[in-house]
């Protein structure tokens, strides 16, 4: 965690917000979202507790912040792939994201799965759920985009596709916060995905 060392230095309001955000992302991912008290996020943010109240109204507030962060970063992972096929998108995606989960063990993983093991009784299910439901959407509009196209079966459900595509993700995320580095390292994912992607695709089936 950060040192209070630093409470006495000011920041632009936007950029003293992102740090906060930064702090809440942090204790959540160490304590749990009902473990991340107003005390232990101003400790994180090197800030007194009631420097958190002139950036948010709550802790709610701030909560819901951090699950915004962790939304952005999702969609600059997906966004990431622009410019090539449905397929090839997919699949850079995947290979960023197993990239991501070995080299930042997780990153923006670790809060996000407290986020939603935490449960109704925080009070954040459905903003969890949009979360998921948003990123989600986007994953689903390069799978519809690559039926247009022509790189993926029109025949195939498209939402389906979609969650069979997140399962992997989300069986990355698991496998490495248990730290069972073996799903990735050894290709595991790799494996289910390129076989997802055979499935689906029209016309360029993998020897």
């Amino acid at each position: 965690m950060s040192s209070n060392k630093g409470r006495s230095r000011r920041l632009p309001p936007e950029k003293r917000r992102a740090q906060i955000v930064g702090a809440v992302l942090e204790v959540v991912a160490k304590y749990g979202v009902p473990g991340a008290t107003v005390s232990r996020i101003a400790a994180a943010a090197g800030v007194s507790e009631g420097a958190l109240y002139v950036h948010f109204a709550s802790r709610d507030e701030m909560l819901l912040a951090a699950l915004d962060s962790i939304f952005t970063e999702m969609a600059n992972l997906i966004d990431s792939s622009a410019g090539r096929s449905a397929t090839d998108r997919l699949a850079l995606i995947a290979q960023n994201h197993s990239e991501l989960m070995k080299t930042k063990l997780g990153a923006f993983t670790s809060p996000w799965i407290e986020f939603i093991a935490a449960g109704p009784q925080v009070g954040l299910r459905e903003a969890v759920a949009e979360t998921q439901t948003m990123a989600f959407g986007k994953v689903l509009e390069i799978v519809k985009e690559g039926q247009a196209e022509g790189t993926i079966r029109a025949d195939m459900d498209a939402r389906r596709l979609t969650w069979q595509w997140y399962t992997i993700m989300w069986a990355e995320n698991v496998s490495s916060l248990m730290g069972l580095s073996e799903y990735i390292d050894d290709g595991h994912s790799a494996f289910s995905l390129d076989l997802l992607l055979r499935e689906a695709t029209t016309g360029r089936n993998s020897p």
